[in-house]
Parts: C-alpha cells; sequence; structure tokens
C-alpha cells in the first residue's frame, strides 16, 4: 500500500530532515554506521563529490562502503552519472541516490545500465514504504507522525543557525 500522505510529506521536506531520514532507514536496515557528511542545505557543494552520507560496515572480514546522495528533486540521468563517478572514484562497494520525488521517464530507461556501477535508487514511493515497514515516522495507525516531522525541522533550522554562527 502506498501512504500518498507520508509521500507528499517527504517532498515538502527539508534536505536536513531527508538527511536525518535516510540515515535512520540505512542504520536500521543493515547497513551500519552511517555518517551525515558536509551538506545541509540545498545550494551547499559537498566536499566529498556530491554524496551527503556514507555508511561503513563490514561483511565478515571484508569492510564495505556505500555512498548516498540524499536530493529534493527528481532524478535525472545526470544524477545517474555523477553517483556511477562518485563510486568507482571513491572505491566504494554500491552507491544511492534518494530522493522523495520521481525518476525521470529517460532515466528509469536508462537506469539497467548503471548496474554495473552499482547504483541504485530509492524514489519517494520506495522511501515511503520503507518509513512505514520499520516504523519511523508513522503512527501506530500508519499515518504520518505530522509532530515528528515538525520538530526535525525545527532541530534542522536550529543546526542551520548554530552552522552559520560557529563556521564564520
Amino acid at each position: 500500500m502506498i501512504n500518498l500522505a507520508l509521500t507528499h510529506l517527504l517532498q515538502r521536506s527539508s534536505l536536513h530532515t531527508l538527511l536525518i531520514l535516510t540515515s535512520k532507514v540505512l542504520a536500521r536496515s543493515g547497513f551500519g554506521e552511517v555518517q551525515i557528511l558536509d551538506r545541509r542545505e540545498t545550494r551547499q557543494k559537498s566536499r566529498f563529490g556530491g554524496h551527503e552520507l556514507m555508511c561503513e560496515s563490514s561483511f565478515g572480514s571484508l569492510p564495505l562502503k556505500v555512498i548516498v546522495k540524499v536530493i529534493n528533486d527528481g532524478v535525472r540521468i545526470r544524477m545517474l552519472d555523477e553517483m556511477a563517478g562518485a563510486v568507482m572514484r571513491t572505491k566504494a562497494d554500491l552507491g544511492i541516490i534518494v530522493s522523495p520525488r520521481h525518476v525521470t521517464a529517460t532515466a528509469k530507461k536508462l537506469q539497467p545500465h548503471y548496474q554495473s556501477a552499482r547504483v541504485n535508487v530509492i524514489d519517494g514511493t520506495e522511501l515511503a514504504k520503507r518509513l512505514s515497514d520499520l516504523k519511523i515516522a508513522v503512527r501506530p495507525s500508519g499515518e504520518p507522525d505530522y509532530r515528528f516531522f515538525g520538530e526535525l525541522e525545527e532541530v534542522g533550522r536550529r543546526v542551520s543557525a548554530f552552522m552559520r554562527l560557529e563556521v564564520r
């Protein structure tokens, strides 16, 4: 079942809120330690080639690294190209693009071409489903927890204000 209310709420969320929610989904899904990297606002550039999260874990004795780019826009071919390049450049085992929106028709058609670069996409519908399945940001009834989202947005504003003062 698609939770349209949750999907719409995700589309209206700030980048900070999307980063926090995505990091929770990744951590609870077994991606290991999740680090939020440089970028917290849409207009900022990331020092690490555009990805905002890095997951480090191990499979037996083998280390694993996953880079994740969280965006608040539709997923286009350019983004798939950038993620494929970042996966190769950082020698990551996997790259994931997370968006609360959709994958454009052209990108969806060409997505199988990116399997060799180990690039995956989680769109808005899939993100809402994972949040619901993991009981993150939803009430027991399955409805979005609007208070939780409001608190995340408030914390995001406070963190941004603090960083503007301290990073000068």
